[in-house]
């Protein structure tokens, strides 16, 4: 089994797919875009977990209908992702929305097996560097290059609905170690959950 490099995890989420899901976020990314909100959690440290044991601890949770992968760039670990979500989805319905900086062209002109594996699993793919100057505030993604790809028909129906303009929307995720915020942010959403960690460090409460 392939070994992933993850930054963390949330077992539950309503801001980041239809449905309740689970949402993961690997370590490691091979852009550098400007402004991006994940530099801090790249340089950071990370934990790394074979493909089965996630996949086990993804199993062991209940009333969610998927995961969503963020990240860092989920594509520089196709093989492990694909091996976990292969495990899953051998013993449980599961849907997969995936992050990715490159585009979907990009992807495929890899002619990888992994990538490619890992491209079809997906029922949804938002692909697309951030670029900070086309950042239009709209939810769901965070610059407007970003597109929100249909690969499969689990969520044509739901889609119109959910993925629609409108406002952006967070969770604030603590724990005893850190604070974790979930979605694409606002400005202000983003000031929160800076403010929230840099109060925690300094009551010493956010220790890793």
């Amino acid at each position: 089994m392939a070994e992933l490099r993850i930054s963390h995890y949330v077992n539950e989420t309503k801001v980041l797919g239809p449905f309740v899901r689970s949402a993961l976020w690997v370590h490691g990314c091979c852009f550098d875009c400007e402004g991006c909100i994940a530099k801090e959690m790249n340089n950071g440290p990370y934990k790394t977990v074979s493909s089965s044991e996630l996949a086990e601890a993804f199993l062991n949770i209940e009333g969610v209908e998927g995961i969503t992968i963020s990240g860092g760039e989920a594509f520089l670990q196709a093989e492990g992702l694909a091996e976990m979500i292969g495990l899953i989805r051998s013993k449980r319905d599961y849907g997969v929305i995936i992050y990715t900086g490159f585009t979907i062209e990009a992807l495929r002109a890899k002619k990888d097996a992994s990538v490619d594996a890992l491209i079809e699993l997906a029922d949804i793919i938002i692909d697309g560097n951030y670029v900070k100057e086309l950042d239009d505030g709209q939810p769901y993604r965070g610059s407007s290059n970003q597109r929100i790809l249909l690969i499969s028909d689990r969520y044509r129906e739901v889609a119109k609905d959910y993925y629609v303009p409108g406002k952006r929307n967070i969770e604030i995720n603590v724990t005893e170690k850190n604070i974790y915020m979930v979605g694409v942010p606002s400005e202000h959403g983003l000031k929160t959950w800076k403010d929230l960690k840099r109060k925690a460090e300094v009551s010493g409460n956010n220790e890793l």
